[in-house]
């Protein structure tokens, strides 16, 4: 009688490896962790001022949740508008730009490029639409990103404590 032990070829791989792989996972879960932790801490260490070719800059925001009576009961999501102003009133470049914003909530993080982009005397102003639900009536932080494309440099731009309005009736 000929028998094969077909249990041996699903051996190919100790009991350990399962553990190991298992130990692996979660250590990569916890990088992820980290750097998703780093990356907060970076936007939140942005200047709130910069200067690109010798002009000072500042990020300027007006953000809100609309809960007025035609909106669903917990209200419609974030909405923003950020302007980046150019602190010598001189007329804003066609070098300069944003296109990435983060509006920090705590460990929360929401990431969108803005819309609708105007550039008016001496402000680069972009529209926010459909974040989440936090608030209203709390503060958070905003970042963004600048391109100066004439230097092909990057910057980031921060605005602290930044109110949640709420909007009603």
């Amino acid at each position: 009688m000929n028998v094969r032990n077909e249990h041996k070829e699903t051996e190919k791989y100790p009991e350990y490896s399962y553990r190991t792989f298992l130990i692996i996972l979660m250590v990569c879960f916890l990088m992820v962790g980290c750097f998703k932790q780093t990356e907060v801490d970076t936007l939140l260490s942005a200047p709130e001022k910069i200067e690109i070719n010798g002009r000072k800059y500042v990020l300027e925001t007006y953000l809100w949740r609309d809960f007025q009576p035609i909106c669903p009961p917990d209200g419609e999501p974030l909405y923003g508008i950020i302007w980046v102003v150019a602190v010598d009133s001189q007329a804003f470049p066609d070098s300069v730009y944003a296109n990435c914003v983060w509006v920090i909530n705590g460990h929360d993080v929401w990431e969108t490029s803005p819309t609708e982009l105007v550039i008016c005397n001496n402000k680069f102003e972009g529209c926010l639409h459909s974040g989440p639900k936090w608030g209203p009536n709390i503060y958070v932080d905003v970042v963004v990103r600048i391109i100066d494309s004439a230097r092909n440099q990057e910057y980031l731009l921060r605005a602290s404590n930044q109110y949640i309005q709420m909007t009603c009736k």
